[in-house]
This record gives C-alpha cells, sequence and structure tokens, in this order.
C-alpha cells in the first residue's frame, strides 16, 4: 500500500472497470510510491470489485445529467465544473489514461489540473485501420495530447510510430504479473502444469478471455477433434463472455464437440482454472479491421502458474512467450499447428515439467509485477520532472 503522503495519480477510464480489465487493476492497486485514484464517466458493477477500497472520483456522482457532461468532454474537450473541482480536491500529480480512445478526455482533466498525462495504447486502440480522415486526426490529437505514450508491446510501439506518434514519446512497459499470487499448484493439488509435472485426472485445455472475433477461439475448437483423436480424454475449457458465444457454441455442437463455456470469471476464479489447467491456449488473429493482441495478460498469468503456453504470434504475443521452451508459438489461423502442438503438451509429461518451470521463472524474472511497478514510478517521476 502506498504511504498517506504519496503523491497521487489520476488513473482515467471511462468506465470503472469493465470486466476484462484485470490488467488495469493489478498494475495501478500494485503502486507504492504513488496512490490512485480511480477517475471515470461510471461504475462498472462486473470489474468494480477490481479496485475496491480505493479513492474513486465519478462523473456520475458529481453531474445532475451525466450524458451531458459526456459530452462535454468528448465533443467540447472540457472538464464539468463540478466533476474537475472534485478530482482537484484528490491533488492529482498525473493523471493515466488506458487505451488511446481515453487520451483525449483525460487530456482534459490533465490541462484543467496543470499536470501531465500518460497514456497506454494497449492493442486496438492502435492496431484498428482509421476509416475516416477524422479518426486519423483524433489519433493525432492524442499523440500530442500525452506527455508520454506507453504500450504493451514493442509490437505496439511500432504501430504507435508508424501511425505518428513521436518516437520520443513511445515507451514498451510490460504489464507485470503478480508472482506471488499466480503461483504454481502444491504437488498434491495434481494440476497438470505444476512444479511437480503431475498430471490432472482429465488432460485440460484452457481458453481464458473475451469471446471477440481477435480472439480466435474458433480456431481452437476446429483444432479440438484432432486432438481428441490423439487424447480421447482432453477437454477443452473457455473461461470469458462476448458477441461470439452463441457462434462459438454452435461450433462446438456442430462437431459434437464437449466443450464447457463458463462465462464471466473472477480473477481467484481464473488463477484456480489455470492451477488445474494442463495447457493454456491463445489462438489470436487478426480481424477484419486490423485489430490485434497488443500482449494479452492471461498468457502471463498462466505461465507464473506454471502453467505452458500454446499461443499465436498475432500482434504483440510472442513478447511474451519462449517458443519450445515456455510453450509454442505457431502462426495464427494454423489449426494443424495448434493440434500438433497441444498434442505434443497433452502426451508428455516430461516435457510439461520443464515447460513448467521455465514458464515460472521467466515471469519471475521478466514480467514480475513488482519490479513492472518501479518501472512505471520511475517514468513517472521522469515525467513530472520534464514538467516542472
Amino acid at each position: 500500500m502506498p504511504r498517506p503522503d504519496a503523491p497521487r495519480v489520476a488513473v482515467f477510464r471511462r468506465k470503472i472497470l469493465p470486466w476484462s480489465e484485470t490488467f488495469i487493476a493489478s498494475q495501478t492497486m500494485a503502486l507504492e510510491a504513488y496512490a490512485p485514484v480511480y477517475v471515470g464517466y461510471e461504475l462498472d458493477a462486473r470489474g468494480a470489485k477490481y479496485v475496491e477500497g480505493r479513492e474513486r472520483v465519478l462523473l456520475a456522482d458529481h453531474s445532475a445529467f451525466p450524458p451531458l457532461g459526456k459530452l462535454q468532454v468528448k465533443y467540447l474537450a472540457r472538464t464539468p465544473a463540478r466533476w474537475q473541482r472534485a478530482i482537484a480536491a484528490t491533488k492529482p500529480t498525473l493523471v493515466h489514461a488506458f487505451f488511446g480512445s481515453s487520451a483525449i478526455p483525460a487530456h482534459s482533466i490533465a490541462r484543467a489540473l496543470g499536470v501531465p498525462l500518460v497514456v497506454t495504447y494497449l492493442g486496438m486502440d492502435i492496431t484498428v485501420t482509421p476509416r475516416t480522415a477524422a479518426e486519423v486526426a483524433r489519433r493525432r490529437r492524442a499523440f500530442a495530447a500525452a506527455d508520454l505514450v506507453l504500450c504493451v508491446s514493442d509490437f505496439l510501439g511500432e504501430k504507435l510510430r508508424e501511425a505518428g506518434c513521436p518516437p520520443e514519446k513511445v515507451r514498451t512497459l510490460y504489464t507485470g504479473v503478480d508472482t506471488t499470487k499466480f503461483v504454481p499448484a502444491p504437488p498434491e493439488a495434481g494440476a497438470g502444469a505444476s512444479g511437480a509435472g503431475a498430471a490432472p485426472a482429465k488432460p485440460q485445455v484452457l481458453f481464458v478471455g473475451r469471446l471477440a472475433a481477435k480472439k480466435g477461439v474458433i480456431h481452437l475448437i476446429r483444432a479440438m477433434p484432432e486432438v481428441r483423436r490423439a487424447v480421447p480424454e482432453a477437454e477443452l475449457v473457455i473461461a470469458g463472455d462476448g458477441e461470439l458465444r452463441a457462434e462459438l457454441e454452435a461450433a462446438a455442437k456442430a462437431l459434437d464437440l464437449p466443450v464447457r463455456f463458463l462465462g464471466v470469471q473472477t480473477p481467484a476464479q481464473v488463477n484456480e482454472l489455470m492451477r488445474r489447467a494442463t495447457v493454456l491456449c491463445g489462438p489470436s488473429v487478426v480481424d477484419a479491421r486490423g485489430n490485434a493482441e497488443g500482449l494479452p495478460f492471461t498468457f502471463l498469468e498462466a505461465q507464473a502458474c506454471g502453467l505452458p503456453v500454446v499461443v499465436s504470434t498475432s500482434g504483440g504475443t510472442a513478447e511474451g512467450a519462449v517458443d519450445g521452451k515456455t510453450g509454442f508459438l505457431f502462426a495464427p489461423g494454423d489449426e494443424q499447428a495448434l493440434a500438433r502442438h497441444l498434442i505434443t503438451i497433452l502426451k508428455d509429461p516430461a516435457l510439461r515439467q520443464r515447460m513448467s518451470l521455465a514458464a515460472r521463472e521467466h515471469m519471475v524474472q521478466n514480467f514480475d509485477l513488482a519490479k513492472q511497478t518501479r518501472v512505471l514510478e520511475s517514468l513517472y517521476d521522469g515525467v513530472r520532472k520534464r514538467q516542472m
């Protein structure tokens, strides 16, 4: 926990917080030299509990008609007076907005307070191809507004520079995973990828995430019949929800494939699923609009649990795994390679054991939350000094 006199950082997200954005909570709740204050338009009940107990300042609590206030921020770049006073009362020393789409409204807050703005880009906010000149102009306004632009993978950093973001503003900061919370299951738990390398009662392929086109879950479903021919007892577990759920359930039914669709899971439930699974699969692709992964947080959490991963090289995903060591990489959409890699891991306990240990070590050494938080706080220090 931050000390009582720690400088404040206003963490801006339009809703506090969508259920799939545990990475925002994880990163900001880990701050020690700074204290987060969550600023947004309204609560999202599904993820509000992620930041329970921390200070928040919502437009909905400081406006007689919040929709009008949102329009002021979006189109006039003006922070409603009552909300601005409430934010100012927390005395933030900087504003940190998550997603490029939040940069312009966050800038109106930062400008009103006279503090610097940090913006983190996470994927679709920079990979999706703009459809109009207005969208291109808005993207460039967002670049100009930010004093520091963070991205969760080098892949996204290159996309930012290609889109016109000044290179001197761009810095890659991998999202840290809490390696004290996401840990391998003890040997007696019988987890398939635990440090003990013990096999579960039933080999289990796990997917965690939104059921959206770029997640590529349809390729995993199509690969599973081949997997089950080689490993008949293997089961597929899908944790998450989204617009494609009904379509994916229908695809599984058409293939006569038993799949457990669990829906949205809490972080604690995801942790437990990862500790019980044999392998985590991330079959991401680039969707029709160019939307690509930055670096999915669940891939990191899984490896911290000692769970081998089979993930595609779409977007920045390959930056989080070591091919042949912590799991396997494959070309997006290559269902044969996906099936082959899953079969290899499911059938080879010794390989799972080696990958489990390597995955855990990779996270501890390169993606540990405490280490990454110290880097983030040093970046906060630097951007504040530059403005003085």
